[in-house]
């Protein structure tokens, strides 16, 4: 299997545990109804991206696996209990920036791989809407902070 095909196959399965990870967040935070829309806008958001890339894998003959990490199930699992302990909305934006910008290396890595392959061109864009959900991720904390 190529590199290029590699690399995307990571970004496919990272492109999961983040919808995951905001369905999981959207849950744990205790004034629920300030943050929906944020939730509900990542989720909606990392379903399209999922699916962008999974058509345009299949297309090239991969066979994908769309249940996530281990990794990352096991992440959610100790930030519920943490969040049970501490009830921290802070946290779990803290962890969304976290998670987020690790994506942006996942696409980083994926973009510089498919440079100059056919189909590939909403890695771009998808990249800088999960750079603007970083920036408001951080703007929430803050707003819910003060």
């Amino acid at each position: 299997m190529s590199d290029h095909i590699d690399i995307l196959k990571k970004l496919h399965t990272r492109l999961i545990d983040s919808r995951d990870g905001y369905k999981s967040s959207r849950e744990q935070v205790s004034d629920q109804a300030s943050y929906l829309g944020f939730f509900d806008r990542r989720i909606a958001e990392r379903e399209t991206f999922h699916s962008q890339l999974h058509r345009q894998l299949t297309a090239e003959g991969v066979d994908l696996d769309d249940s996530g990490s281990v990794a990352a199930s096991a992440h959610r699992g100790w930030l519920k209990l943490r969040d049970a302990l501490t009830g921290d909305d802070e946290a779990v934006y803290d962890e969304i920036v976290n998670g987020e910008e690790a994506l942006l290396e996942n696409y980083r890595d994926a973009i510089q791989a498919t440079a100059g392959k056919p189909g590939y061109d909403f890695l771009e864009q998808q990249r800088a809407s999960v750079e603007r959900a970083v920036a408001e991720a951080k703007s929430e904390k803050a707003r819910h902070a003060a």
